[in-house]
């Protein structure tokens, strides 16, 4: 019912605002550089609240055509100067002069905390910011955000981020992980098409990680974005518009430098990282533009007294921005040329395991985005972006493996041949090569733009309305090996190379719109956003898909209660599709032998197999969605910022991989004569059939994370006496996640020398609850005569909790050898003659860890120099407290805090 109300109101609104009336207003001028005076170019003009833009000329000129009088905000913004926002009173065509300051730490206030918007939950955080927590890639300045922990900087292995959740188990942070949406100007940065999985034991634990670096499945590997050629960073982590789709948790929004800046080259290092930057942008002749180069190389051992692990990374970009049809249109496009190498080297005295593992990603990204300002009320902008990914991904595991002689065969259908003997001892390689593919594009206009002032009341409203379209596949070889020297693996366990260019890709069709509205009501602002997106995943046309459809309303409002405090709320369905490696995780084979005869003479031996193959694709997998609710209050005075939200977060439907069990029945043949020099002769009527477990992993829908919290922020202005203002952060994370349905024991079938008469089926809705309260206390004190900055945290856990859920030792039934499922009540469950279906558990998995408050204190000092240039040096826990812990579940002793660390970074501006 709600959602009906929802669509109700939501396509009522445009229809009332398009009534609505306006004057328009010139409002002209020029930008200027306040220390020298000088015209500045390529500045941003934007009237706030609208699509309206303008750049300024060669000059410092600029008009901007308002279809609004009275009160309005408007932007000036460019690359390496302070931000202006400007309220001006318009009753006449007006004509103005902006002087803009360089960033530097010369100014009076620099901001190094993350800022907010003023509808929904989201941080802004700029360059300055993001400089101040000595980043080597997106992930380090992300810990600016209410609950993150502050990490040191480091390469050494994958990085990734849960928003608005604690660790509670390894599905949940998975599914927070996939469903947080990266988006690089204005592309998604997509991994739905990667499939760098593998397995060094075939019967590891389901969803096992691969044994190299590999984030199939689990959302985007943020060290793959350089920081230095971040601009800003928007992380939206209330409801999102209904613009940004295929999330669940949240939206990670990247621009890049794009602009005119002087050359900059920055070093960073520390015990682990050796990191070079360099960039410049340049003003082309005539009206050609602006053209922008970065580059980065980096280069990160995981512990310096090993060097046989490493990470590499070298990314370059071009950019090349311009304005055209007399500056109605512009436009910027970007090249991108990647490549990361993550690989621990063969030890040279590993002679006898030979052990060898690299995982290396190359590739290339192509993107351009634009935005044709008409200045029409009914329909005044329209924008575009359209991006193109392509990454050459090469995996590599080695090893010498040794075991007893066992059958092989190379069946890849269901059949029964004669097999042969597999060696005693043989080096195993497997390479995985993948090439995913991804393509982008969306075509969005802003429609029914109105604006009405008289007096104290205004109004302004602009309805969006979009549609996009993503393409993901891969054609890469797949995992490739010797059939007859697989893996390690168990009896009866097999595997086959697979090509990973026979899986179908995946499309995706959405369209979208939504309302935005402004206005007074008792002289009180009012913003409300209401949307709705349609997602349609693997399209058989253009409205219905073999995968599902999903219908997400999006709301969003702001009221200014009393001045300078606002009450939003937020309520929104975001849903996630499933990615390839999910719903195509590869075939499984099992070798049964139905006959093995190995005598002394090679010529007389014979061994038989079946082989049966288990298809494991998953096509009848659907979206997993979130409901996301949240409440909270903002404030801004004299100087004096914060909030305080409450959220909600229940994702159902989440993906899991699940161990399932299949019978199976194994012909056993008998030899009728033994010919001296040749095989057995068999007889061809079996003399019995054998029961045998399959263990087959299968891909559902059914895990369930249920986030409650309460985060905050409190900025305040400087104090000018000690030239000190301070940044507090901090939430309260309660995560729950479950495993819903049943799940059978695998293991007994596995891990047994004996086949067992049955098989008990456990509840698997048990989990995890985690719980999490932290705090963040941040000072910066600067003395802007010197340009000098020293800012400090202090970061304190104070409580960090985690105990299992529900667990219980009874089954809730059994599969037998005939593959009947029998299901059992409470009270049969806890009969005698079912005591050998019951699991043991630990006394200790119930056990709920409540380890002490945790103390981390961080500091930073930087000096500037006149030429912008400066030099930065940072001291990471400072009281080399390591924090350490006995852990009540793992019953050992755990390391909670950060390594005592320190490092240096120089950056020289030419």
């Amino acid at each position: 019912m709600y959602r009906i109300f929802l669509c109700i109101a939501f396509f009522a609104m445009p229809f009332i605002a398009f009534s609505q009336k306006s004057k328009t207003i010139l409002l002209k001028g020029k930008v200027l550089d306040l220390s020298n005076s000088k015209p500045l170019s390529g500045v941003s003009i934007q009237a706030l609240g609208t699509q309206n833009f303008k750049f300024s000329a060669d000059d410092g000129s600029f008009e901007l055509r308002l279809k609004q009088d009275g009160n309005q905000s408007i932007s000036f913004s460019l690359l390496g100067k302070k931000p202006i926002q400007q309220d001006f009173n318009l009753k006449s065509d007006t004509t103005i002069v902006i002087y803009m300051e360089t960033l530097s730490l010369a100014l009076k206030e620099v901001a190094v905390t993350a800022g907010r918007r003023k509808v929904g939950s989201s941080s802004v955080i700029d360059k300055t910011a993001i400089k101040n927590t000595q980043p080597t890639s997106l992930a380090d300045a992300l810990q600016l955000l209410p609950g993150q922990l502050a990490l040191n900087p480091d390469l050494s292995s994958a990085q990734q981020i849960n928003i608005r959740q604690v660790p509670s188990n390894t599905d949940a942070a998975r599914a927070n992980a996939l469903g947080t949406a990266v988006v690089l100007d204005g592309i998604p940065f997509s991994n739905n098409a990667n499939l760098q999985t593998n397995v060094n034991i075939l019967n590891s634990s389901p969803g096992a990680l691969a044994p190299f670096s590999s984030v199939a499945g689990r959302g985007n590997d943020l060290r793959q974005i350089p920081a230095d050629q971040i601009e800003s960073i928007e992380v939206i982590r209330g409801v999102p518009s209904a613009r940004y789709g295929d999330l669940t948790t949240g939206a990670i929004l990247v621009n890049t430098r794009a602009g005119v800046f002087r050359p900059q080259f920055t070093t960073r290092v520390n015990p682990n990282l050796i990191e070079q930057s360099v960039g410049f942008g340049t003003k082309l002749k005539g009206n050609q533009g602006i053209l922008s180069f970065d580059g980065n190389i980096s280069y990160s051992e995981e512990d310096p007294r090993n060097t046989l692990s490493q990470y590499t990374r070298i990314n370059t970009q071009f950019t090349w921005s311009r304005p055209w049809l007399n500056q109605q249109l512009f436009t910027t496009n970007r090249i991108a040329i990647f490549s990361t190498l993550d690989n621990a080297k063969q030890d040279p005295d590993d002679l006898r395991y030979q052990r060898k593992i690299y995982s290396s990603d190359k590739g290339i990204r192509l993107s351009s985005s634009g935005k044709l300002n008409t200045a029409n009320s009914w329909f005044s902008l329209l924008s575009y972006d359209v991006g193109f990914s392509y990454t050459n991904q090469k995996s590599l595991v080695q090893e010498l493996i040794t075991r007893d002689l066992f059958p092989v065969t190379d069946a890849t259908t269901n059949v029964t041949q004669v097999g042969r003997y597999g060696e005693a001892e043989y080096l195993s390689i497997v390479n995985t090569s993948g090439k995913p593919l991804s393509l982008y594009g969306r075509l969005e206009g802003t429609i029914f733009r109105t604006t009405k002032n008289t007096g104290k009341n205004q109004f302004s409203n602009q309805m969006v309305v979009g549609a996009e379209y993503r393409y993901d596949g891969n054609n890469g070889d797949g995992r490739l090996f010797d059939p007859t020297r697989p893996p390690r693996q168990n009896y009866s366990m097999g595997d086959r190379p697979r090509s990973y260019a026979d899986i179908p890709s995946l499309l995706q069709i959405s369209y979208y719109a939504e309302d935005r509205i402004t206005t007074n009501i008792f002289n009180r602002e009012v913003n409300f956003n209401a949307g709705l997106r349609y997602d349609n995943i693997q399209p058989q046309n253009p409205f219905k898909g073999d995968y599902g459809n999903i219908l997400a309303p999006r709301l969003n409002i702001a009221i200014e209660t009393i001045k300078n405090l606002r009450l939003k709320a937020g309520y929104g369905i975001t849903a996630k599709a499933p990615t390839l490696s999910y719903m195509y995780p590869g075939d499984r084979y099992f070798d049964l032998v139905n006959y093995n005869y190995y005598a002394t003479n090679p010529a007389e031996r014979l061994v038989v197999l079946t082989t049966v193959v288990l298809d494991t694709k998953n096509e009848e997998l659907k979206s997993y969605q979130s409901e996301k609710f949240e409440l909270g209050l903002d404030y801004d005075f004299k100087g004096f910022i914060g909030y305080l939200t409450g959220f909600s977060e229940i994702t159902t439907g989440a993906f899991g991989t699940d161990r399932k069990v299949v019978p199976l029945s194994v012909a056993k043949f008998g030899a009728t004569s033994f010919p001296i020099g040749q095989p057995p002769i068999l007889n061809p009527v079996p003399l019995k059939y054998d029961p045998f477990f399959a263990a087959v992993d299968i891909t559902s829908n059914n895990r369930r994370i249920k986030n409650t919290g309460m985060e905050f922020q409190f900025d305040t202005p400087p104090i000018q006496q000690i030239n000190t203002s301070f940044n507090f952060t901090g939430a309260w994370i309660q995560t729950q996640s479950y495993d819903d349905g049943n799940v059978a024991d695998a293991a007994r079938a596995v891990f047994t020398s004996v086949t067992p008469k049955r098989i008990p089926i456990f509840r698997s809705g048990f989990g995890n609850k985690g719980e999490r309260f932290n705090t963040s206390a941040r000072f910066i004190t600067r003395i802007p005569k010197l340009r000098f900055l020293v800012s400090g945290l202090i970061q304190t856990i104070w409580k960090d909790t985690n105990r299992g859920l529900d667990l219980s030792p009874y089954a809730v039934g059994y599969i037998d050898q005939q593959g009947s499922i029998t299901y059992l009540t409470t009270e049969q469950a806890m009969e005698a003659q079912y005591t050998d279906l019951r699991r043991s558990l630990s006394g200790t998995v119930a056990l709920t860890n409540k380890p002490p408050p945790l103390w981390l204190f961080n500091i930073r000092v930087t000096k500037e120099f006149k030429s912008g240039s400066g030099l930065s040096f940072y001291v990471n826990n400072l009281l080399a407290d390591r924090g350490n812990y006995f852990n009540v579940n793992t019953q050992a002793y755990t390391t909670r805090n950060q390594n005592l660390f320190f490092g240096a970074e120089f950056t020289i501006n030419l």
